[in-house]
């Protein structure tokens, strides 16, 4: 079961990733909040996996048509406090960017009867206030429709979409002049005291960190990972080829790693390299379970039995767990 909830959420941190820039991008044209609008297509989708969204690339739920395009479907709705199964006709798009920006605007044109239906939601800075507007213009049938909203932003931390977001070092790092002298750890630029720090821009998990907002800073690798290189000290009676078997491995390898060229020759309290390393993630803000397996390619068994993790739901920032 373990293994099915961590694939699921891995499913909806992709569907995340990928609905973000259009959302933002039409946000802003719209001046709605980014996080409301992306908790709104996670919520009435089943995040992308719904038979409108897949059929009609429709994220919202929205009813008639586009272009002339639609598809029918069943629908559940709220009707006099009772929930009610009926048929009807949905928009269908070419696009997830068509059905975001038709949901913004409708919101900023409202409908034919009541041209000024969803303006509360407009310029709204509050999520909370946003979600509950949407639910007190009348958008949604569902009586808990806010609160499911404002419950999918807070869980999956969506605000840092709504505002120019900042990160928060739990240790010292290295910044670089450029994305590839921090993948490689060459031409150092700065040191980033632990602390938080504007995004001003990221490639996959190399973020440009700086103190001023919308100015660039340098390139830092948040997905360094520490080498823990594993050795063995000799004990009486102890041979080279015993050393090999309990640690997987050969007595040529050992001889290469340890630069010894008589196999017999080994003494009491030498330190032996085995060959075998181990490799450390430390926790950051915003790190889940679920994004460090989807990152490192792990299960979630094999991270918890790597770090003994009583819980696997339990991480703290600064943890280091080994992810390799």
């Amino acid at each position: 079961m373990l293994g099915i909830e961590c694939e699921k959420e891995v499913f909806i941190l992709n569907f995340i990733e990928a609905i973000v820039p259009l959302a933002k991008k039409i946000a802003k044209q719209y001046h709605i909040l980014p996080s409301l609008v992306i908790a709104q297509a996670m919520h009435e989708s089943n995040h992308g996996k719904s038979k409108l969204a897949i059929e009609g690339n429709n994220l919202f739920g929205i009813k008639g048509e586009y272009n002339g395009q639609s598809v029918k479907m069943l629908t559940k709705e709220f009707i006099d406090g009772q929930m009610v199964t009926t048929a009807a006709a949905f928009r269908k798009y070419p696009s997830w960017e068509e059905s975001i920006e038709d949901l913004a605007k409708l919101y900023k044109n409202g409908v034919s009867w009541d041209r000024n239906k969803y303006l509360a939601i407009l310029e709204e800075k509050d999520y909370k206030k946003a979600a509950e507007q949407v639910q007190l213009s009348g958008y949604a049938t569902d009586p808990d429709y806010s609160k499911k909203i404002i419950r999918i932003i807070e869980t999956y931390q969506l605000l840092q979409y709504d505002t120019n977001p900042k990160y928060h070092l739990s240790r010292d790092k290295k910044g670089y002049v450029t994305v590839e002298d921090a993948k490689k750890k060459i031409r150092e630029k700065s040191l980033y005291k632990a602390g938080s720090y504007y995004i001003f821009k990221k490639v996959g998990e190399i973020f440009n960190l700086s103190k001023v907002e919308g100015m660039p800073g340098s390139w830092v690798n948040l997905n360094q990972l520490e080498e823990v290189e594993f050795s063995y000290t000799v004990k009486s009676g102890d041979t080279l080829s015993k050393i090999a078997a309990v640690h997987d491995t050969s007595v040529s390898s050992l001889q290469k790693i340890n630069h010894i060229h008589n196999p017999h020759l080994i003494t009491v309290g030498q330190i032996i390299k085995t060959g075998e390393k181990h490799y450390y993630y430390t926790v950051h803000q915003g790190d889940t379970v679920t994004t460090i397996i989807k990152r490192f390619k792990l299960t979630a068994q094999k991270l918890q039995e790597w770090n003994h993790l009583k819980d696997i739901n339990v991480i703290t920032v600064g943890q280091k767990l080994r992810v390799k």
